[in-house]
Formats: C-alpha cells, structure tokens, sequence
C-alpha cells in the first residue's frame, strides 16, 4: 500500500504541474493535457475545482474524435498521448482551477492542474455577422488584444466532428500567407487580423473563429480565440428570383444561352423576311418555251403622265428566232382618284399571224406571215 502511493505521488508529480491560460470573454480557449503511454485506452475528463472534488465539464473514452458536451470539446490524440480541451463563449464565471484527468481503476486519477483567468476587454469586437453572395470575395477584420501581438495568428472553422481545426496561419506583421481560397495577414501595429475569402460558396456558411496561438514551453502552450466569426452565404444578389439549389455561375450560364437563341431566332426571322420580299418582287417569269408574253406596267397618279416601256417578247421558231422590242408612248386618260394604279397583262398567242390585227405592226412579222 505505502509502496502504491508513492508511485501514486510521482505520478501526480510528473504531470501534475499547474498550468496557466488567459482567455478573453466572449472567446475561446484550446488547452493541451499530456498524459503517460501506458494510459493511452483510460477514461479521460475534464473537470473544474480542486483534485478532491472536481465537477466534470466533460468525460469520455472515445479515441482519436471529437467529443462534445455543451460549450466544452474533448479529444483524445492516442498518437501524441495528450488530449485537447476546447473551451467556446468564455464568460468571467469560467474563472478558476481545472483538472486534466485520467481515469484509474484504483481510484487514484492522473490529474494535471489548470488555472484559467478570463478577461474582459472591450476594445475590440467579440462577435462579427457576415452576410455574402454566392461568388464574392469577403474580408473580415478581428481586432486583438495587445497581449497577443506577437503571437501566430490563425483562423479556424468550428465543426461539431473536428472542433476548430485550421490549415495555415500566420507568423510575420504585414505579410500575406495564402492557402486555397484563404488569404491571412497580421498588422501588428494596428492589432488587426484580417482573413479573406476568394469566391465563396454556400458550402463556407458556418461558424469561424480568430485566434492565436501562445508557444509551448513544456506544456504551457495553448490556443486562444479572441473574435467569433458567422458566416451566411446567399445563392447570388437576388435568391428568390431562380429556384432554390441552382449557383450563381448555373443562372448566368442559362441566361446567356437563352440571349443567344433568342437573338438567332430574330436573325433567321429577318433573313426569311427579306427573302420573301425579294421573292414577291420579282414581275416577271418566263414559264414557257413556246409562248410570248407582253406586259404593260401602268403606273397612274391624278393629273401626271407617265410613259412606260413595253416590251413584247416573241418567240420564233427555231429556224427563224428573233425577239424584238417595242416602245409605245402613251398619254392616258384622267383617272378618278379611286383608282392609282392599273395593270394590264396580256397573253399572245402561239402564231402571231393569227392575231396580226390584234399586234404592232412589225415589219418582220408581215413578211413572215405572207410567206406563210
């Protein structure tokens, strides 16, 4: 028994170091408790008051994924034999000491104490709401405390499966750090952070946090969110004015089809039209091979002359072909304003010797029909 509790002491020794964190209210806090290998598969816990009575917060024996439990997150990394408390919304009530424990069938828990001090600073914003379309570039600013000046820099996005995790950071003042559509940089000078967004979708709607990150010194290192981001992307400028699950990019895409037809349909409309124009002006067409045709185009307007040629086109036979034209000045009569225009057409017959008193006289014609 004496010999069990001074491994016991040891134990409580080793990892028993009291910890120190500030967090910010309205903040978050992200607290690392090393534990030893041989108690990789035991309970852990993360409670609040002294090592003898200790009210958990949360307690799992889940490995290797988050657990939840009101404002308190836990995992258990079995391949860094450590876990990771995340503590969201700090409030000042939240003040005071914690237990990092490891649970122990003898009854005798690993605890490592944390003494957690939580500030008010109104200097800077706790909370930010952003609303963007679908498409846009966003940049949010957080203004930090100055305690953190020349801490890394970090934004993360809160997930129930996997906390607040995050892929890139930034160490350096006034130096952009790029990773995918995330862009980051820290002015120190002016204590802001900004983080932009390049072409956000609906899929980035969510919770994010601001954060940074004090060193490790042994085991002293910890994580601090100081400004709470939410995020609320919208289909594209006008949500209601194409059906709910289409993108931005899809609505453009369909606009600009249909502009196109339309615009090809008003073409071919056009085209069909001055076709047919072309078509009805056409006044003349030879439908035979052994037929003549005289046309006599009257235009009459009140009180004016006009004089029109007259064409008369005859076909002889093959022997003897000849088409001759004719030119008729006419003075026309007085016509009432009923009438503007007239047309006369007339069909001559195959043998112009059987019409010869109905024709011009044309020399050429009556020598042909006395030979007949």
């Amino acid at each position: 028994m004496k010999i069990l509790l001074i491994f016991t002491l040891c134990l409580i020794s080793d990892g028993g170091a009291s910890k120190k964190v500030t967090g910010y209210s309205g903040g978050g806090i992200f607290i690392n408790c090393k534990y030893d290998t041989e108690y990789t598969y035991n309970q852990k816990y993360f409670c609040k008051g002294s090592m003898s009575v200790c009210s958990d917060q949360i307690k799992t024996g889940n490995k290797t994924q988050w657990v939840n439990s009101g404002r308190f997150s836990l995992f258990d990394d079995t391949n860094s034999s450590e876990f990771r408390v995340m503590i969201r919304e700090l409030t000042v009530q939240d003040k005071g000491t914690y237990q990092c424990g490891v649970g122990i069938t003898s009854g005798n828990d690993i605890n490592t104490s944390v003494k957690l001090r939580v500030k008010t600073d109104r200097s800077y914003g706790k909370s930010i709401s952003k609303t963007a379309h679908a498409g846009e570039d966003l940049t949010v600013s957080c203004k930090y405390p100055k305690s953190y000046t020349s801490h890394l820099k970090f934004v993360c996005r809160w997930q129930k499966t996997a906390s607040c995790s995050y892929n890139t950071s930034v160490k350096e003042s006034k130096k952009y750090v790029k990773t995918g559509k995330i862009s980051l940089y820290d002015d120190r000078e002016k204590q802001i952070f900004s983080v932009s967004i390049r072409d956000v979708t609906e899929q980035d709607s969510g919770e994010y946090w601001c954060g940074a990150e004090v060193p490790r010194r042994s085991d002293q290192g910890y994580k601090v969110y100081f400004t709470r981001i939410d995020l609320t992307v919208t289909a594209d400028l006008t949500p209601s004015s194409h059906p709910a699950g289409f993108s931005a990019s899809t609505v453009i895409t369909v606009s600009v089809i249909l502009l196109l037809l339309l615009i090809g349909i008003i073409i071919l409309i056009l085209t069909l039209k001055n076709r047919h124009k072309m078509q009805a002006g056409t006044t003349f067409q030879n439908s035979g091979t052994d037929q003549g045709v005289i046309v006599f185009n009257l235009h009459v307007s009140l009180d004016v002359h006009e004089y029109e040629e007259l064409k008369d086109t005859r076909r002889l036979s093959a022997s003897n072909a000849e088409v001759s034209t004719v030119y008729v000045t006419a003075q026309l009569p007085t016509i009432s304003s009923d009438h503007h225009a007239a047309y006369v057409k007339r069909e001559l017959t195959t043998n112009p010797c059987d019409s010869a008193a109905q024709q011009p006289t044309i020399p050429s014609d009556q020598n042909n029909c006395s030979k007949a």
